[in-house]
């Protein structure tokens, strides 16, 4: 179907998940093309692909073409931001980071779309508090979801947000250019589009819970946000409790870790 629809050929399945299905395939002048047909339970990606269209290409795949649940989409490469840190270490890795945040926010021509998705919804699962926690998880949880409350009642210069950024979601096309992919399409603060990272990559916990790294992101990255390292760390500890509402496993970024950094626990005890 979608090889017809949009003149592909060579089409090779790439992925294939809960949500989606996706296809590398080229298009009739040859170009290399990504094709993401939504599952049922993926339709609510539907968001991600009105931010693409709203980001027209600027620090985001571009979004070439999109039929009901089906979308055509520049193919931005193999390489991902984690390689990068293998290779280059993470400070590299952080800045490369920090222009891609930059690019995501600047300002689009483009009308705001209507179908982006609340943080205040996004973090229903967290602010609900009915998902059982182990005993050792929930006193972080429960601190952590009084930390989103007070962050959702405060939020400023409120815009599309990418909603998924972390190492894996950044990839570089080869050409020059590191670029977003998979985003969730978000409204709300910016500075939650850097609370992923920290928790990134996934099954290190020896990574992203040590704090010297977690000082290192928030210096780097609360600049780029326009932010205070303290706003980006309650962001960051928020989310973590967020993803651990989201998976039976613990999210991988300890919230304790987040909670006892010093530079935020004692902002938090002054509040």
């Amino acid at each position: 179907e979608i090889a017809g629809r949009w003149s592909l050929a060579d089409v090779r399945p790439i992925a294939d998940t809960h949500g989606s299905r996706v296809y590398r395939a080229k298009r009739a002048d040859g170009r290399s093309v990504i094709a993401k047909l939504l599952k049922p339970r993926g339709i609510g990606e539907l968001a991600g692909m009105d931010y693409l269209a709203w980001r027209g290409g600027f620090g985001a795949v571009r979004l070439l073409a999109r039929h009901d649940n089906a979308c055509l989409l520049e193919d931005a490469g193999t390489r991902s931001l984690e390689v990068a840190r293998q290779a280059d270490g993470e400070a590299a890795a952080t800045s490369i980071f920090a222009d891609v945040l930059r690019q995501l926010h600047a300002p689009s021509r483009s009308q705001i779309p209507g179908g982006l998705v609340p943080l205040e919804r996004h973090f229903a699962a967290l602010l609900q508090g009915d998902i059982p926690m182990p005993a050792d998880h929930a006193s972080d949880v429960a601190w952590a979801a009084d930390v989103a409350r007070a962050l959702l009642a405060e939020q400023t210069n409120v815009m599309p947000l990418h909603g998924d950024l972390h190492h894996e979601n950044i990839l570089y096309d080869g050409a020059g250019k590191w670029r977003a992919i998979d985003p969730h399409g978000l409204i709300g603060d910016p500075a939650y589009d850097a609370a992923n990272f920290f928790g990134n990559p996934l099954g290190s916990p020896e990574i992203t819970g040590d704090e010297g790294r977690i000082r290192l992101l928030a210096s780097r990255l609360a600049p780029a946000l326009g932010c205070s390292e303290e706003k980006l760390l309650r962001y960051a500890a928020a989310h973590a409790a967020l993803s651990a509402c989201w998976s039976e496993i613990p999210f991988r970024m300890t919230i304790s870790a987040m909670r006892t950094t010093g530079w935020l626990s004692s902002r938090q005890s002054e509040q």
